[in-house]
């Protein structure tokens, strides 16, 4: 049916028609959500990376390929080592584990403390309660450590297929943006690229402000900590 055609149509089948497409559409997205999530992810880090990708391949005369692998492995590495200072930012933390749990054990005994001030139960009741719902934990210990392998199994997926899709969108730009270009008709190819490049402007400036803004106040939250002496600052 051509759109002229479908103009025609009465109110409510218009709506319809409407409403069945979107619930098809929200259907597609949830039983699909496994495969769409890396290429949602995937579609943006290609649209932040496509200026230096760009640049690699049209300044310094680098193939379209190794460009965008290299464009990939930058990205990489700049994930690599914000996980780096968070892993040292941990390992920080470690070496403080006596001190924290000083602090623990204090805390604990202050809120047995107010507990059995509040609510008429003995320290022996509370210790009892505690020591139950440990053993419970420990005993299903198998199942939580079997769901945690399988969740960071997961991740390791996710981020894998990410960033090959991240790749392939960098290499096949062109080609993707010819194909969106035929969907339309021929006098309107310049539009329609014209409109898929302001929002790939639009999206790649909405990520660059967010990162700039996490950096601004991860920066001031990091000083306001340190100024109060507040250790490992750059992990709070």
């Amino acid at each position: 049916m051509k759109i002229s055609q479908f103009k025609g149509l009465p109110f409510y089948i218009k709506l319809a028609c409407v409403l069945f497409s979107l619930i098809a559409l929200t259907y597609v997205v949830i039983v699909a959500k496994e495969i769409l999530s890396p290429l949602i992810f995937s579609c943006l880090f290609s649209i932040l990376l496509l200026p230096f990708a760009a640049f690699l391949e049209n300044k310094l005369h680098m193939p379209r390929s190794a460009a965008s692998m290299l464009a990939v492995l930058s990205l990489l590495v700049c994930i690599g080592g914000l996980l780096y200072v968070i892993g040292s930012q941990i390992s920080s933390l470690a070496s403080d584990w006596s001190q924290f749990q000083d602090q623990l054990h204090k805390t604990q005994y202050d809120i047995m403390n107010w507990v059995r001030s509040s609510f008429h139960v003995t320290r022996h009741k509370q210790e009892t309660f505690v020591a139950n719902t440990t053993n419970k934990v420990v005993a299903s210990g198998g199942s939580v450590v079997g769901a945690t392998l399988l969740s960071l199994s997961s991740i390791v997926l996710f981020l894998v297929f990410t960033f090959i899709y991240t790749f392939f969108f960098l290499l096949y730009r062109k080609l993707i943006m010819r194909f969106l270009e035929s969907v339309f008709e021929d006098n309107n190819k310049a539009l329609v690229h014209e409109i898929i490049e302001r929002v790939q402007y639009i999206i790649r400036k909405y990520i660059i402000g967010l990162l700039i803004e996490m950096a601004i106040v991860s920066t001031a939250v990091s000083i306001i900590f340190y100024v109060f002496g507040v250790l490992n600052t750059l992990f709070y």
